[in-house]
């Protein structure tokens, strides 16, 4: 389709107005909807979370919102006048590509973060918004640029690069097959990961050496937990109480876990969360007024598969079973609500100075961890770098 007459918008999400922040949301989601097996955040939540106002984990990055959008012509029709033909061209104007830059000034180096990115099957329109990023970055003094990931790095991070017939689990990349050729037109691959499942199964498993608790804690005094949990290869700043909160709430509502002690001393924990991907697609995020009912309500039928978010184990205690209490109280919690597989990832490689040419790149510990247990690798998802 060719397009013409592009124009890009950005402003500080600090600074952005009502409507200005509404016009980014709604060029993002209509990006999207294109993609047909897209499943969209929670609509209101992901306003929310794009206010700094509302977001104190987003306040402190410098969050840029920006997008991309173009005229195209649908196609050209005659009228008949009684003198003569005159043609008319229906002229619209379409979001082409949309994304939010952030910069983390606990990295301490010269690194942003390309985040929520979505780019239509257009090479100018990523072009313009690279080039903006490219000039006003480097305005700042920075040189690298690291993405896609999410507003979080520690959630959502990666573009998928194959199996895009597999419906996406909640909390994963998902992107048209065009976007790894856009991508690395201009970048070059940093890290590959790849999601894991694992089916539940109804045999009995060892005693789960592990106990409910309140996943708040994990914001609170339990934060070196979930620091600890976290991939950092990509060397993403551990979260702080601010990221903690965001990436609770992001989690969702139904979100829940296990806490492993020793001599009352938390050294473990798994946090895991309902597969909602399927009632948001049916939902459609919640965007229509019927959508929005439907998921505040909280109707559909009971999830049949989970995730586990995050788990971790203390450093001092790694290598001493705690990990598999902790494997063995995830899989019978995921037993008792009917959950016929649990999905894990993606988990990511080391990173490597080269670009990455395999889609079996070197495991880490949580891999091979999970592989020797029965665990499928699924789908593949590269992170990506740019320099200028």
């Amino acid at each position: 389709m060719p397009y013409f007459n592009y124009s890009l918008h950005a402003t500080d999400a600090a600074a952005a107005s009502f409507w200005e922040r509404r016009a980014f949301v709604n060029a993002w989601w209509a990006i999207g909807r294109d993609d047909e097996r897209w499943t969209p955040p929670h609509y209101g939540a992901f306003r929310r979370e794009l206010n700094p106002r509302h977001n104190a984990h987003l306040a402190r990055l410098g969050a840029a919102l920006v997008h991309v959008e173009a005229l195209y012509r649908t196609g050209v029709r005659r009228a008949r006048t009684d003198q003569q033909e005159i043609p008319l061209t229906s002229v619209l104007e379409k979001p082409l590509a949309a994304a939010v830059a952030l910069f983390d000034p606990r990295r301490g180096d010269d690194t942003a973060y390309l985040s929520a990115l979505k780019l239509a099957d257009d090479a100018e329109a990523f072009a313009r918004l690279y080039d903006h990023l490219a000039e006003a970055l480097s305005d700042a003094g920075l040189s690298r640029l690291v993405g896609p990931v999410g507003l979080s790095p520690h959630l959502g991070r990666g573009l998928l690069v194959n199996s895009w017939d597999a419906w996406p689990p909640q909390h994963t990349p998902t992107n048209p097959p065009y976007l790894p050729e856009l991508l690395e037109r201009r970048a070059r691959v940093g890290q590959v990961g790849r999601l894991y499942e694992v089916a539940v199964g109804e045999e009995s498993v060892a005693a789960a050496a592990a106990q409910p608790f309140d996943v708040g804690r994990l914001a609170g005094e339990l934060r070196p937990l979930l620091a600890a949990a976290v991939d950092d290869s990509g060397g993403f700043a551990p979260p702080d109480a601010a990221e903690a909160a965001y990436l609770l709430r992001a989690s969702g509502p139904g979100a829940f876990g296990g806490l492993a002690e020793v001599g009352g001393a938390p050294v473990g924990f798994v946090l895991l969360a309902p597969d909602a991907a399927g009632h948001l697609r049916a939902t459609r995020g919640g965007r229509p007024l019927w959508g929005r009912a439907a998921l505040a309500l909280g109707g559909g039928r009971p999830a049949s598969a989970g995730r586990l978010l995050f788990g971790g184990v203390l450093p001092a205690w790694r290598g001493r079973g705690v990990g598999s209490g902790l494997w063995a109280w995830a899989l019978a919690a995921a037993r008792s609500r009917g959950w016929r597989t649990l999905t894990i990832g993606p988990l990511w490689s080391p990173r490597r100075r080269q670009s990455p040419v395999s889609d079996s790149p070197s495991q880490s510990t949580a891999a091979a961890f999970l592989l020797g247990r029965g665990a499928l690798a699924r789908q593949t998802y590269h992170l990506y770098e740019w320099s200028f």
